[in-house]
């Protein structure tokens, strides 16, 4: 009979616990991490920063991003965030080019809803011409060029921002200038687009 009074206080007593460590610790160790998918995508021209991001409504150049974001450190309505993403970037009859990349990111919640972000991200981007190149052979004839890519530097700037449409997901506007370097070494060392994504983050 002890023994059974025993059992039914730990029954009883590890119960309630287990119910709040199922409904509570999950929202609360997204709430700590704020760990998000997102997925963007929209337009990218080859232009001046900033200066010539007019450019990106007469013209089109296919430019998608995904990855995830980890918040680091939040204090307030202030927070530092990081993100890893890949992507895919079409510069049409130029290149295609395959980004891949990390940002350290500083988040400011304006409201319950609202949140601005200021990125600057580093990394890796690798460039395949999107023209066949031929050049000539020791018999005077043109042979195509065979050409796996080029490994390649980048830096990306950009200004971010997002509502929150539910608990757990976000939609997204990103404006920046992305940086390849070195694009061609003897006269453009450096070839700044500047790009406009929409998309959405949801957590994880």
């Amino acid at each position: 009979m002890y023994s059974l009074l025993c059992r039914t206080k730990l029954i009883l007593c590890v119960l309630p616990a287990g119910l709040i460590s199922l409904c509570f610790p999950v929202k609360a160790q997204h709430e700590k991490l704020g760990r998000e998918i997102i997925f963007e995508t929209g337009n990218a021209v080859s232009a001046m920063p900033f200066t010539g991001a007019t450019q990106l409504f007469s013209s089109y150049h296919s430019f998608t991003t995904a990855g995830v974001r980890f918040a680091w450190n939040k204090k307030g309505k202030h927070a530092w965030e990081q993100s890893v993403q890949v992507g895919y970037l079409y510069h049409r009859f130029v290149q295609h080019s395959v980004p891949v990349f990390s940002e350290i990111i500083y988040r400011h919640n304006t409201g319950k809803a609202w949140q601005l972000r200021g990125h600057l991200g580093l990394g890796y981007l690798h460039s395949v011409p999107a023209a066949d190149r031929f050049e000539l052979n020791g018999n005077g004839e043109y042979e195509q060029i065979k050409n796996i890519g080029r490994a390649q530097g980048m830096v990306k700037i950009s200004f971010s921002g997002a509502y929150r449409i539910t608990t757990d997901t976000s939609l997204t506007a990103n404006y920046g200038v992305l940086i390849q370097t070195p694009f061609v070494k003897s006269y453009v060392p450096l070839l700044p687009y500047n790009t406009l994504q929409l998309g959405v983050a949801k957590s994880f």
